[in-house]
């Protein structure tokens, strides 16, 4: 429907304000460390990192949070569209996330199960929404170091620390190799 597609332009809106798509890289880049006949196809793999990413950006930048007007130089989704539909967005963008890593090709339905169980533990409380909240709850006051460390342990580091073991696990690693990863 005409609504519908209103929503799927909003989305591209979103996953096409470039960036420099880091996760995706260093899943590709532990995917190729661990096969290294590049004959995996993982693309589906990466994308799932980068609509996880590209959905926190949307919620992060809302009114309720950093009330951002710019990403990347170019107006945040919901000043662009409206605050409900960047809200939509997002959540039609982390859905898609799993949706791509339950659907990859070549992959076996174990590696699916794991990736799946990677991604939504980086992304939840004691990832992304973790580090967030510490974010917001923080705000005017100070941090110690520690604390700083930590919030950014969750916030950033846990998407990119599921980048490396995505890639890892697509590619049939071992288990020395991801703790190596």
């Amino acid at each position: 429907s005409r609504v519908l597609a209103q929503l799927l332009e909003a989305s591209l809106y979103s996953l096409k304000v470039g960036g420099k798509r880091v996760r995706p890289l260093l899943g590709l880049a532990a995917a190729g460390a661990v096969c290294s006949d590049g004959k995996r196809d993982i693309s589906a793999i990466l994308l799932a990192l980068e609509t996880i990413h590209t959905y926190s950006l949307i919620h992060d930048d809302l009114p309720a949070m950093d009330d951002d007007d710019l990403r990347r130089g170019k107006p945040t989704l919901h000043k662009v569209y409206d605050e409900a539909t960047a809200i939509l967005v997002g959540d039609g963008l982390q859905a898609r996330a799993f949706e791509l890593l339950a659907d990859a090709p070549g992959l076996s339905a174990e590696q699916k199960v794991r990736m799946i169980k990677v991604l939504a533990e980086a992304s939840g409380f004691n990832g992304m929404v973790g580090g967030q909240y510490i974010d917001i709850a923080s705000t005017g006051k100070d941090l110690t170091l520690e604390e700083l460390r930590a919030m950014h342990m969750l916030k950033t580091g846990a998407l990119i620390r599921a980048s490396l073991a995505l890639g890892g696990i697509a590619a049939g690693a071992t288990e020395e190799q991801l703790a190596a990863l």
